[in-house]
């Protein structure tokens, strides 16, 4: 049952939120609105003829409306004075009248706080001496006119009507009317003020998506540049060796020429597959779904790295087991980025050795050589830098220097 009901009121909610926005952003239109309403239900309503000075006062009531949202107190000020010469002159209640309510209504929604909680308890103090005015002339006998200015109707004679001081319900009625709209005021500032916070929260919300959504795409833009670091430099050491080992074998052995071309269309191809697969990461090419490097691909790397004519020597210890992704990926690219390093620096005579040993809750990854010792470069992200912040991520340890003996040593413990 309230299923169906929020499914009836759902459409009501649509149509109902343009017009409140409407009502919300042209407050000049509502103003207007409200006083040709007012005024038009108040000539409808005067039954009996009114006096001029009553019509007169009337005019300017409603017209201290089109001020509402401006000067909310003017509203109130002349509403309640016209309402209170309207008590003297003994009339009924109109709708006119109300102008007063509206604009106590205006001044606890758009003005001082203080400023309507005194307005309030001053229409109170009016509305209960009126009262007690009223119930103790209307006790007497006979009952005294109801008390006049001298300038408002002192033409009209005497009818059987103003026999009665007016009240309007005495100050029950005028007291719970005066709090009501004075009440109705405070809740409408409560939702303005909170409807404030949730649009400035909102608003801090999307600039707050905004910069994570950048900070995001830096790091993954940072993240896809030492991938393709990574995967040139080292497709391309290779090709430049097994190239100038072709170049050296064309005239004595040409099968070891052909050899190191087929290396060399193989390294070039592997390379252009993960370059693909990085750049449609960016949404710059549409690559056929690849995954990424692992540590069972290691195989082939040392392979590609043992046909550019360097010795390598790889070497398990442990069980193997599943790696997360993450760890898995990390593992390959240091490697990579270790053989990639020798080829660079180590020399022509130097042999590496590659130990990935596993132990209960973490992957150790050396990779040492006897080539040429060198210092430890101070990379810009890439290089060595670009390996100790893979495992620094990761919450792993990174160690890279020269070897007391000879060579080079890349250490790295991963959890796994």
């Amino acid at each position: 049952m309230s299923v169906a009901r929020g499914i009836r009121e759902a459409p009501i909610r649509d149509y109902a939120r343009p017009v409140l926005a409407f009502l919300r952003n042209h407050p000049k239109a509502v103003d207007i609105g409200l006083t040709v309403l007012i005024g038009l239900s108040t000539v409808v309503s005067a039954d009996d003829p009114e006096g001029f000075d009553w019509w007169l006062t009337s005019l300017v009531s409603l017209a201290s409306l089109l001020v509402r949202h401006r000067n909310p107190t003017i509203t109130f000020a002349t509403g309640a004075v016209v309402s209170l010469l309207h008590l003297a002159m003994g009339n009924d209640l109109r709708p006119v009248d109300v102008v007063a309510l509206i604009g106590l209504f205006s001044v606890a929604a758009w003005g001082s706080r203080r400023l309507s909680f005194a307005l309030l308890a001053v229409s109170l103090l009016v509305a209960g001496a009126w009262s007690i005015h009223a119930a103790d002339a209307n006790t007497r006998e006979p009952a005294p006119p109801p008390p006049r200015i001298i300038i408002i109707d002192r033409l009209a004679p005497p009818g059987p009507e103003d026999d009665q001081v007016q009240d309007w319900g005495g100050f029950a009625g005028v007291g719970l009317s005066l709090a009501v709209a004075w009440l109705a005021g405070l809740n409408t500032r409560q939702r303005r003020i909170r409807l404030s916070v949730l649009e400035q929260r909102a608003a801090d919300l999307e600039r707050e998506r905004d910069t994570q959504a950048a900070l995001a795409v830096a790091a993954e833009r940072g993240r896809i540049s030492r991938e393709l670091h990574d995967v040139v430099a080292h497709a391309l050491s290779v090709v430049v060796l097994q190239a100038q080992g072709a170049q050296a074998e064309l005239e004595r052995r040409p099968e070891r020429t052909r050899e190191a071309l087929d290396a060399i269309v193989g390294t070039g191809r592997t390379a252009l597959g993960e370059i693909r697969r990085l750049l449609g990461a960016l949404g710059q090419d549409e690559p056929e779904w690849e995954p990424q490097p692992g540590a069972e691909r290691l195989p082939r790397l040392v392979a590609d790295i043992r046909s550019a004519g360097t010795p390598v020597e790889f070497l398990v210890e442990g069980e193997p087991r599943p790696l997360p992704s993450t760890v898995d990926l990390a593992a390959y690219r240091i490697v990579q980025e270790a053989l990639t390093n020798v080829l660079k620096h180590a020399g022509p005579a130097a042999s590496v050795t590659i130990v990935m040993r596993y132990g209960p809750e973490t992957l150790e990854i050396e990779v040492t050589d006897d080539g040429i010792a060198a210092e430890e470069p101070s990379g810009s992200g890439h290089g060595l830098e670009g390996m100790r912040e893979r495992v620094n991520v990761l919450g792993g340890t990174f160690d890279a220097g020269p070897r007391p003996e000879r060579g080079f040593a890349v250490r790295a413990t991963l959890p796994s």
